[in-house]
């Protein structure tokens, strides 16, 4: 698919360029893999349970800076803002259910890519997020258990072309490594449009 849009991009190369400020939209979607661990309580007792799958809608923005270092050298950085909409896991247990959820998210990046033509990119990126996870229980009073924010390593590639002037279209595939006893972690499928100044 990164193939085809960096050849899809060429005939406009010379319409746009990669350097400086850039603003993207984007939506997609989030698989989660969540580990949840409850203490014991009177009605049940202490519970791990790992590799509970889960997934939702995301959509989210990103404001960054890149420049052409070389013929085909591309550099930057950018800021992303993410809301997952619905991105559960849930898992029936001790007469409850058990929900992981993924709630807003931010997080910066260092983007690294190759350009044939100065347009046209294909770029890995790593940095770290830090996203808003909440653990509920049914058997909780409020159905909830915790609700924390952490700052975990994330990773990813993708492709980006010029479709008319400083508009460009961009394809990101991404993974965030989640730590801790309680963890959401994730896989993604984005697309969108990205504006540059």
């Amino acid at each position: 698919m990164a193939a085809g849009l960096l050849l899809t991009g060429q005939a406009r190369a010379q319409e746009a360029a990669l350097g400086g400020f850039y603003v993207n939209g984007f939506a997609g979607a989030a698989i989660i893999d969540s580990t949840v661990n409850f203490a014991a309580t009177a009605n049940r007792p202490a519970g791990r349970f790992v590799d509970q799958g889960g997934d939702g809608l995301l959509v989210g923005a990103r404001l960054g800076w890149g420049t052409v270092l070389a013929p085909h050298l591309y550099a930057g950085v950018e800021l992303e803002g993410v809301f997952p909409y619905n991105v559960t896991s849930r898992l029936m247990a001790y007469g409850a259910e058990y929900r992981a959820r993924l709630r807003n998210e931010i997080g910066g990046y260092a983007r690294v890519g190759w350009t044939s033509d100065g347009g046209s990119v294909v770029f890995a990126r790593a940095g770290f997020s830090m996203p808003r996870q909440i653990f509920q229980s049914t058997q909780s009073p409020g159905g909830r258990n915790s609700a924390a924010w952490s700052a975990v390593p994330a990773f990813g590639v993708g492709a980006e072309v010029p479709v008319w002037g400083p508009v460009f279209a961009r394809f990101d595939v991404g993974y965030s490594m989640q730590r801790g006893a309680n963890r959401l972690e994730t896989y993604r499928l984005n697309a969108g449009f990205t504006l540059r100044f």
